[in-house]
């Protein structure tokens, strides 16, 4: 008689359960096929950790066989301002002798409709899957900045980081609070009585705007700003999705087209979407 937990393929069957913290040390492997050289042990484990106190809280699910963790995607949730929860979708990944089972790892997100899923780094096989499921694309460029004098001094960039807390609306500074600990670079634009907070990561040398508060601000500021923010950070220029920029045309600024565009499924504005309860920050480094 046939064993019941092989597959037809002589393969253990493999089942799906939410993750665990402890599954780290068995997910790892796994993780470092997602080749990414610049992410260290240390900093996959953040994806393995209740950053932000979360009731509830997974890391996302996994494949396991009883003998190794053989699939596995990562989960970030946040709420919208306007109540909408949204689940970044991270780090999705199968052994190749399981990759029949990888929509598995969709099915617990794709039945809870109330949800607006999100894929800010797929891979071209993931970006095809997610199309295939109704996925939009949030974006399919970015705009690199680079860093212009400016004689505007009614626009004020604030960057010691109590300044910048006090300034920022209640639920920004639960943002602010969130990242503290984190590889990130954290600063507000003001005008008046108007304050734009940006949540931003380091890579190559280039500051990557993830979050931006006020985004009419943002793009009137953005400029006169970019010097000054660059020489804050230590880097040479920045970059931002298109969709926080509405079609705003800058001087000393170029289109950089994504391989795989960022990718949204639900009802909720495009804007609201960002990058700063995802793989984004969780995984920057300096």
């Amino acid at each position: 008689m046939a064993d019941a937990s092989l597959s037809k393929k002589g393969l253990i069957k493999a089942r799906l359960r939410p993750a665990v913290v402890e599954d780290f040390d068995r997910t790892y492997p796994l993780l470092q096929e997602l080749n990414n050289s610049r992410v260290t042990r240390k900093v996959w484990q953040r994806l393995f950790t209740n950053l932000w106190q979360q009731p509830d809280w997974s890391p996302g699910y996994v494949l396991d066989n009883g003998e190794e963790i053989v699939g596995f995607i990562g989960a970030f949730y946040t709420t919208s301002e306007d109540g909408r929860i949204i689940c970044n979708l991270t780090s999705w990944i199968v052994k190749d002798e399981y990759r029949s089972n990888s929509i598995m790892l969709l099915m617990p997100f794709l039945k809870k409709k109330e949800l607006v899923l999100s894929s800010l780094t797929s891979s071209p096989e993931a970006y095809s899957v997610y199309k295939k499921l109704g996925f939009k694309n949030l974006d399919s460029g970015a705009r690199v900045i680079y860093p212009l004098p400016s004689f505007n001094r009614s626009i004020e960039l604030v960057t010691k980081q109590d300044k910048v807390r006090e300034s920022l609306s209640e639920q920004d500074q639960k943002c602010f609070d969130d990242h503290r600990m984190l590889d990130v670079f954290q600063c507000a634009i003001k005008s008046g009585e108007r304050v734009c907070y940006l949540l931003l990561t380091y890579r190559l040398g280039r500051g990557h705007i993830q979050k931006v508060g006020d985004i009419e601000l943002f793009k009137e500021a953005v400029s006169a700003i970019s010097r000054r923010l660059c020489r804050e950070m230590g880097v040479k220029s920045l970059q931002v999705d298109e969709r926080f920029l509405e079609g705003v045309k800058l001087f000393m600024s170029r289109t950089k087209i994504f391989p795989q565009g960022k990718q949204v499924k639900g009802n909720i504005s495009l804007q609201k979407v960002d990058g700063a309860y995802s793989e984004l920050t969780v995984l920057a480094t300096p």
